[in-house]
């Protein structure tokens, strides 16, 4: 039996998105030294939490928050997924083809 390290992401955000995002791309790579082939975010990683912040903290894809999880999953060999995202991020290719392959091997 093949053995699959999942890193399931805590963090405490604050109203500052770039501290966030540099906070989330720590443990990420902190995840990834620690053998974590897939790590989970939070599903308001980047912001705090609630519907009111939505339209301040909102991005496009690609953005500010899925260049730096594409740019941290190409040095970690692995993506940060948040989520209720996921879809979308399938649709927009951020996820380098390593991480398809084990989703596809592990589901």
């Amino acid at each position: 039996m093949a053995t699959f390290h999942l890193a399931l992401i805590q963090l405490q955000v604050s109203s500052i998105k770039s501290d966030n995002l540099t906070q989330a791309c720590g443990l990420i790579q902190e995840a990834a030294i620690r053998r974590a082939k897939v790590g989970s975010l939070p599903e308001c990683f980047n912001s705090p939490y609630g519907m009111k912040y939505f339209p301040e903290y909102a991005e496009k894809i690609p953005g500010e928050s899925t260049q730096k999880l594409s740019e941290v999953a190409k040095i970690a060999a692995y993506i940060s997924l948040d989520v209720p995202f996921l879809k979308k991020m399938l649709e927009n290719c951020i996820i380098p083809i390593q991480c398809l392959e084990l989703m596809e091997r592990y589901s």
